[in-house]
């Protein structure tokens, strides 16, 4: 049997190779059922970026894209980098990354101890890389966001599957809805706009957020905060 999983890389530079040689792109809806396995409620701990500067670079370059089909660009309330996946929230368990509402409370107690204490994060994010499931910016910070994902390691195994070493921080700006338009127009246009500078933010608050996936299968899913947790200036 082979597998057909998009593959998880280590670095983004193999991210940006494989792309550009002709790797191929996953449409949302085989993404979402893929990933959901047809469960509604995805619990994340994220950096939200709404609010600061890098979201006013994202909504410049999503100027710039507008006119390549086949993207499903992020509106900017959802724009966030994602730190450690918590699990489906469902009423009876039945895989290894459901968790119940009892689950939810519990983390949601444990993470603000886990947190106390840590400095806000000074990151960047840039340049454009892609994803076979996603158009990201990369982020790079001095470490806090792997220290923060180690901390938040003890409220439950990470719903993403992914490994410290697979780790890399990003913020997704689209998905796809048609590969087969978006790719070529991506790598005829994202080589010039992987020049433009990074962007800048001090992080001050990470968030437990549900994201619903209650739509249609070619919907992007909704976001909602569940808790908010400060981070010292």
């Amino acid at each position: 049997m082979t597998d057909d999983r998009p593959p998880i890389f280590t670095s983004f530079d193999d991210a940006w190779r494989s792309f550009t040689s002709g790797g191929a792109l996953t449409p949302m809806d085989e993404w979402r059922q893929r990933f959901t396995a047809g469960r509604g409620q995805l619990l994340s701990f994220e950096a939200p970026i709404a609010d600061t500067p890098i979201a006013d670079a994202i909504e410049d370059l999503q100027d710039e894209l507008d006119g390549i089909d086949g993207l499903l660009m992020f509106e900017r309330e959802m724009l966030h980098v994602s730190i450690r996946g918590v699990g489906f929230q469902v009423i009876a368990k039945a895989r290894p990354d459901d968790v119940s509402r009892e689950d939810v409370g519990r983390i949601t107690q444990q993470a603000a101890g886990l947190v106390r204490g840590m400095s806000a994060l000074d990151i960047a994010a840039g340049p454009l890389n892609v994803f076979p499931g996603a158009l990201i910016l990369e982020v790079r910070d001095g470490g806090q966001l792997a220290e923060l994902r180690q901390r938040l390691a003890a409220t439950s195994d990470d719903a993403f599957g992914i490994a410290a070493t697979q780790y890399l921080p990003h913020i997704t700006i689209a998905m796809f809805d048609d590969p087969a338009a978006a790719a070529p127009a991506l790598r005829e246009r994202l080589p010039a706009l992987r020049g433009h500078a990074p962007a800048t933010a001090a992080i001050k608050r990470i968030e437990l957020a549900r994201w619903w996936f209650t739509g249609a299968d070619t919907d992007l899913p909704e976001r909602d905060p569940v808790r908010a947790y400060r981070l010292k200036a």
